[in-house]
């Protein structure tokens, strides 16, 4: 019995040898043409030409200090990195991820599909041109999912750092954990979507998170002229501000500006974010300082949908001619309700010339009903502090 129990343990450790030794390295230097990752393997060092990577189906790829530079060439028309279907990339080190044509991400999203993005370690992605830091190229994008590391991702011109390029579309955003700085492209939101485009659901529900929307684009939403789903944030460290016409989480700016002057139809005015919920978490918004831009809420000529705050800290700024939690300059917005579960609800106005530093800004179109720990109507009261 003894003799089969040794047998047995001897044959359980060549196996678990065997697979130690499955675990593959694969230098980016070394290679001489295009390569798809396996389950498993790790990338590390520069790449040495203008080669696709590819990750396989469903594989879990670790980047250590991997650098993919592209070179910003429609000769090659790709992302810095392209998952071919579902994928896991495991952050160890210092990484550094750029687009190669300037129409693809830095990293890509398939559509349908999910990325997740996990590890301690830290990366720097971006695309060559005008292609989201993470998200959609050309084609639509799907989900992303970022649990871990460190990240810095910027988007290019009328794209999200973190989301769908402009024109297009991409699926779900979702942030559990890591530190994430995420700088929209003119025109893209930080977390959300591009120029006249689309992305699903942004929850962020832990990490630390800081986004900055490019000219006319939310922080964390809408990228001008576009739309996103729900915005839902339940815990972590979230700071946001929205740039020119837009809030810092919700909606861009809802109309082209060239014709704003000429005051054409306000109706064919279109950036629609959809309800806005805060459970939890320290959160930080801000408006813009010279254009209109409210801190929490929708962005000038645009709309968004019932906001909600039920717990955590939150502090909201409105810039410009906009209320901190409600509208921007000529926005709409649903119905505002603020519990008695809340940590505490700092809101500021921009002037004294502003309605309300929780409802309408300058020249609102509609807000729905406003309730704070139960007392119904809009606040004029700035900066106002609400601490059940």
């Amino acid at each position: 019995m003894k003799r089969i129990f040794i047998i047995l343990s001897t044959v359980l450790l060549a196996l678990s040898c065997s697979k130690i030794a499955e675990v593959k390295t694969v230098d980016l230097a070394s290679l001489s043409a295009d390569y798809e990752a396996r389950d498993g393997e790790t990338l590390t060092g520069i790449l040495s030409g203008n080669y696709k990577i590819t990750i396989a189906e469903g594989a879990t790829v670790t980047l250590k200090n991997a650098v993919i530079y592209g070179v910003n060439d429609d000769t090659y028309s790709w992302a810095g990195i392209t998952p071919l279907g579902d994928a896991t990339l495991v952050l160890e080190a210092s990484n550094i991820v750029r687009g190669f044509d300037g129409g693809f991400p830095g990293i890509f999203a398939p559509k349908g599909k999910t990325l997740t993005i996990a590890g301690d370690g830290k990366l720097d992605v971006s695309s060559n041109g005008y292609a989201p830091g993470i998200g959609s190229d050309d084609d639509n994008g799907g989900n992303i999912v970022i649990k871990g590391g460190t990240i810095r991702a910027t988007g290019g011109n009328g794209s999200a750092a973190i989301g769908s390029m402009r024109y297009r579309s991409c699926g779900d955003i979702t942030i559990s954990g890591g530190s994430v700085t995420a700088i929209g492209g003119e025109d893209g939101a930080g977390i959300g979507s591009g120029l006249e485009a689309s992305c699903g659901k942004i929850t962020i529900s832990g990490g630390t998170v800081v986004a900055e929307g490019g000219y006319s684009a939310a922080g964390i939403g809408c990228g001008h002229m576009a739309t996103c789903g729900n915005i839902s944030v339940s815990g972590g460290d979230v700071t946001s501000r929205g740039d020119a016409d837009a809030a810092g989480i919700g909606s861009g700016c809802g109309i082209n500006e060239d014709e704003e002057e000429d005051e054409e139809d306000e109706s064919e005015a279109s950036s629609v974010c959809g309800d806005i919920t805060i459970s939890g978490g320290t959160v930080t918004v801000h408006g813009h300082s010279i254009l209109a831009a409210a801190a929490i809420g929708s962005g000038c000529y645009s709309s968004c949908g019932n906001i909600l705050i039920s717990g955590g800290t939150v502090t909201a700024d409105g810039g410009y001619k906009s209320a901190g939690i409600g509208t921007s300059e000529k926005g709409s917005v649903g119905n505002i309700t603020i519990t008695n579960g809340v940590t505490q609800v700092s809101a500021k106005k921009w002037d004294e010339n502003t309605p309300h530093s929780i409802g309408g800004g300058v020249d609102y179109v509609s807000i729905g009903t406003v309730s704070v720990g139960g007392k119904e109507g809009p606040v004029s009261e700035s900066p106002f502090v609400y601490k059940p």
